[in-house]
């Protein structure tokens, strides 16, 4: 990435990452770069046919037990309930075929002669959650596109897989990992950060997402949540960024100890407005929040935070127009462009993107 201020690698041989991101000095990557929504479905018999489908079901759908076991139920796939669903959740793709072709009846026909599966069962929240999860993603990756800066965002970052191949054993057993910090207390291990955005500038930048208000935005009629709930949503959003925050300085302690890390809010949802006035009628989870992000006061918080005036719409949430970028480019200065890490060097930025 251009600019005087960078610190070039001590070494001219290739790092191992850049045969995998050609690009990784220079651009910006999503890690993984496809968020795969969490698809509720349950097997069941085709009449008159030797194949049995995937059908999809609506979030928490009560299977019948005969379908978990031997005995399969003969729901008729495309049935009501699952088109209704698919009104519902436009952002639910039906299920492709084996041939490439979209099935009419959304589901996928297997041979009748396989094991039956067990439903999956997908809550009404991970549909919510899968949701916002690619609002969110897709603008974050449209914002390192638009900057044209070195960035790897990594989203939905479980700890308990880190460092965790049963291969490399050895070859990590002097490295860092979160199962070193665990106490009788806290169980580091068992967490899980939404997003990691990794910049080749600004150091990290650790992204708590939630959903409140996902509920009322019905995309004909949005209603904004309650202040309650939003001020419930944040206190649990702090404690994670917390507890996300030790993990990861951790982490990278092994590579650039004292590294720069910064966090924030994703709240979709969630204006600026509600925000602001939810910190000011509550001052204990204001002083929670300015002293998780660094902030000054309730309005510098909320700069600090990105909420539904800095994202597309949900409705047209791959949409990110000008003006949204715009908003979008506003957040990013106020939270990570504000300062230069100067304890990343080119190696040093790979290395902690390939932990």
């Amino acid at each position: 990435m251009a600019g005087s201020s960078h610190q070039t690698s001590s070494s001219n041989r290739p790092h191992i990452l850049t045969s995998l991101y050609p690009d990784a000095l220079t651009r910006t990557y999503c890690v993984p770069p496809v968020h795969f929504n969490r698809v509720p479905y349950v097997r069941d018999t085709v009449p008159g046919t030797r194949h049995s489908a995937l059908v999809l079901q609506p979030p928490s759908h009560n299977v019948p037990a005969a379908s978990q076991g031997a005995a399969r139920s003969s729901v008729q796939p495309g049935s009501i309930h699952v088109k209704a669903y698919m009104r519902q959740h436009p952002y639910a793709r039906p299920v492709q075929s084996s041939s490439g072709q979209q099935s009419a009846q959304n589901s996928l026909l297997t041979p009748e002669s396989e094991p039956p599966c067990t439903p999956v069962n997908v809550q009404e929240t991970d549909i919510s959650d899968d949701f916002a999860q690619n609002h969110v993603m897709l603008n974050l990756q449209e914002l390192g596109n638009s900057l044209h800066e070195a960035m790897f965002i990594l989203s939905q970052l479980g700890f308990g897989d880190y460092l965790n191949q049963h291969a490399y054993k050895a070859a990590v057993a002097q490295l860092p990992k979160p199962s070193d910090i665990d106490t009788q207390q806290t169980k580091y291990s068992d967490g899980e950060a939404d997003f990691v955005l990794i910049h080749r500038q600004h150091g990290i930048l650790i992204g708590e997402l939630k959903t409140v208000g996902r509920w009322q935005k019905d995309i004909n009629n949005p209603q904004p949540p309650a202040d309650a709930d939003v001020a419930k949503r944040v206190t649990k959003a702090v404690k994670q960024l917390d507890r996300s925050e030790t993990v990861v300085r951790h982490l990278v302690s092994g590579v650039t100890p004292g590294l720069t890390v910064r966090k924030t809010l994703f709240l979709p949802y969630v204006s600026t407005e509600q925000l602001k006035r939810v910190l000011d009628n509550r001052p204990q989870l204001d002083q929670a929040v300015c002293r998780s992000l660094g902030a000054g006061s309730a309005a510098e918080a909320v700069q600090l935070c990105c909420c539904s005036d800095q994202l597309s719409q949900p409705a047209s949430y791959w949409d990110v127009t000008p003006a949204v970028l715009s908003q979008l480019t506003s957040w990013w200065q106020h939270r990570m462009a504000c300062t230069v890490d100067t304890l990343l060097t080119d190696d040093k930025y790979l290395d902690i993107v390939a932990r």
